[in-house]
């Protein structure tokens, strides 16, 4: 059966998270502090993201499985994929430390809207498995494989960096029309005070 367009999942899911990587609403700590999330999200203000809850598309594009593998070449990643969600308070659900997830509540990598795969940049003991995400360009690829074994490769647009309390939500989760992936993690200066860095590394990257 084919899937509808999740257009909205990752809206309304995010809608009710708060910055997190340690910052006041984090359910956790991350990589130095050993537990924070590695994806912060502010709620949104504006008409913008308001417009599209009560939107549903039409579309029913062919069902893409679950997401199994990732590798990123450019900065020597290889691995599995594990699959993480919302907490019972509505919080983001971390990966654990070594692991990369994809956000199940949102779009899967290949199908229309952004996907999302999170990742700590490191721990008490040294660098985990996005540690290196900030050395990514444009131009890179990444090639997502899927349970079956279809590969979906995406293509480095850009490489963003922002403050946890200037999460760009409406740009990392407002639907698009073709497939489109966000990987997430933290970075920045290391806030001994919170036990969590400052700001969040984004690479967003579109299907080839």
């Amino acid at each position: 059966m084919a899937r509808r367009h999740r257009i909205l999942a990752p809206i309304i899911g995010l809608l009710l998270l708060l910055a997190g990587c340690g910052d006041d609403a984090g359910s956790a700590t991350d990589q130095r502090a050993g537990g924070d999330s590695p994806a912060g999200t502010a709620a949104p203000a504006g008409p913008g993201l308001d417009a599209v809850k009560s939107y549903r598309s039409l579309r029913t594009p062919d069902k893409v499985p679950e997401p199994a593998a990732i590798s990123i070449p450019a900065i020597d990643i290889d691995g599995k994929l594990t699959k993480t969600g919302l907490n019972k308070d509505r919080t983001l659900e971390v990966p654990e430390f070594g692991d990369m997830s994809w956000f199940a509540k949102g779009s899967a990598p290949g199908e229309p809207g952004p996907a999302a795969i999170l990742g700590h940049v490191d721990t008490k003991s040294g660098p985990d498995v996005f540690y290196r995400l900030r050395e990514m360009s444009a131009g890179d690829t990444i090639t997502v494989t899927a349970k079956g074994g279809k590969k979906f490769v995406f293509v480095v647009d850009r490489i963003e960096q922002h403050a946890k309390k200037k999460f760009p939500t409406e740009k990392v989760w407002l639907p698009t029309a073709k497939p489109e992936l966000r990987l997430i993690t933290c970075g920045g200066e290391f806030d001994r005070s919170r036990d969590s860095y400052r700001d969040n590394i984004i690479v967003f990257a579109s299907l080839r």
